[in-house]
């Protein structure tokens, strides 16, 4: 895929809860020229199914009308299933490979908006020749997905198109700079206080069996639970190098990232067309996020159908590995996959004499900071006085020896 400033805008998509119920989802990226506007209202969503004209020598109309532009109320359906994931993932993928080649195509401005790309994934009701469904059946065609003899809107199951990594190609120094953020960097590095990290200090075990036996037995079960449950799943590391795609830039790691976020959000919010919207948003910008930044995949794999059900993201900096990241699926989350990625992470720390601190992060509510803290991480307000993060990122010997320099890709 090629750069372009879209790739860094789409981290500032966020929806914007307003007053009495109603959402306007705003996109941050989206460009000074007219567009539809997508505003739900009770549930519904009202979208113009006629764009407006991009300049004056380009129209960007998919279909006539002598009324002028018509406003629809579209149903949002928030049933989440791998095929509407996979329409979404179309989507995106033709908003990144926009640049400046494509400025005189006159539809792919518009795989900008992700509100249409909602309206055109989600909606139940919208007319065949709109404009969301018309950019939506160019995408998948685009990608290949639709088959000649398939009913409308079937999708071809294409394994290798899952499983393809279409990230950026970033290098080293541009992933480390894309991970501080995320990291904690402001507070370390003195500009502001971020919230409180849970960490478990490592430095004096010996085995992963020194931090698992003062636990309480409940929390040593759920442990050896997770232990067993690994019979049913792989385990694979995956650095990310330089100069290279991010090795969870596909689909099938998308889809993981999708479902977490639509289902952490639901249990938050409840479930609502707002949470799902928003679970969306968020999902969308987490996954450009991680696959920007530096570090090390866990990737977890289904043992009987080889499919992608989660993975974890981890960085490595000065004398502290820190769990980024940690996304699954809706079967991964009955699995105790993610109680296994913390086993795992904790034993390689202590097995690694360069670690002394696992830092698992914030937490996005006070019952997930329990659940930690349940485990030995306690939350440390003054974290980076306990965690050391001011040594270099920390790699694998050869994980970047056959980088491009950062220079060559700009």
């Amino acid at each position: 895929m090629t750069s372009s400033p879209l790739k860094m805008l789409l981290l500032l998509l966020l929806p914007l809860l307003l007053g009495h119920g109603h959402l306007l989802f705003a996109a941050a990226f989206l460009t000074p020229s007219a567009s539809p506007i997508l505003v739900n209202t009770n549930g519904m969503l009202s979208v113009c199914n006629k764009p407006q004209i991009l300049s004056t020598s380009f129209s960007t109309a998919l279909f006539s009308s002598s009324e002028g532009p018509q406003e629809i109320a579209v149903t949002i359906n928030t049933t989440l299933t791998d095929e509407k994931i996979k329409n979404l993932f179309a989507w995106i993928k033709c908003a990144f490979d926009y640049d400046e080649e494509d400025k005189g195509d006159v539809y792919a401005y518009y795989y900008n908006n992700m509100e249409l790309a909602i309206a055109a994934v989600f909606g139940d009701n919208l007319p065949t020749d709109s404009l969301p469904k018309k950019l939506l059946e160019m995408a998948l065609k685009k990608e290949g997905l639709l088959g000649q003899n398939q009913q409308q809107g079937a999708i071809i199951m294409d394994e290798e198109w899952e499983e393809a990594c279409v990230g950026d190609i970033i290098g080293r120094r541009d992933r480390e700079q894309a991970s501080l953020g995320a990291m904690g960097a402001a507070q370390w590095s003195g500009r502001w206080m971020t919230r409180p990290h849970s960490l478990l200090v490592v430095e004096n075990y010996t085995t992963v069996d020194d931090w698992i036996k003062p636990l309480r037995r409940k929390r040593r079960e759920t442990l050896k639970r997770a232990g067993r449950e690994a019979q049913t799943f792989t385990i694979t590391t995956k650095p990310i190098r330089g100069g290279h795609p991010a090795p969870h830039s596909s689909y099938a790691h998308f889809r993981c990232v999708v479902q977490h976020e639509v289902r952490l959000l639901s249990k938050m919010y409840g479930a609502s067309t707002n949470a799902f919207v928003n679970a969306l948003a968020e999902a969308i910008s987490r996954y450009i996020g991680t696959t920007r930044m530096a570090g090390v995949i866990q990737e977890y794999r289904d043992v009987s159908t080889n499919k992608v059900i989660g993975f974890a993201h981890e960085v490595s900096k000065g004398r502290t590995t820190r769990g980024q990241w940690f996304y699954c699926d809706d079967d991964a989350a009955t699995r105790y996959v993610w109680f296994h990625s913390v086993l795992d992470l904790v034993r390689r720390a202590i097995e690694d004499d360069r670690i002394d601190v696992v830092d698992l992060g914030p937490s996005g509510s006070d019952a997930f900071t329990e659940l930690k803290a349940q485990y030995g991480f306690e939350a440390v307000v003054d974290w980076p006085a306990v965690a050391d993060y001011s040594g270099d990122f920390l790699y694998e010997e050869d994980q970047n020896e056959d980088e491009f320099g950062d220079d060559m890709l700009e």
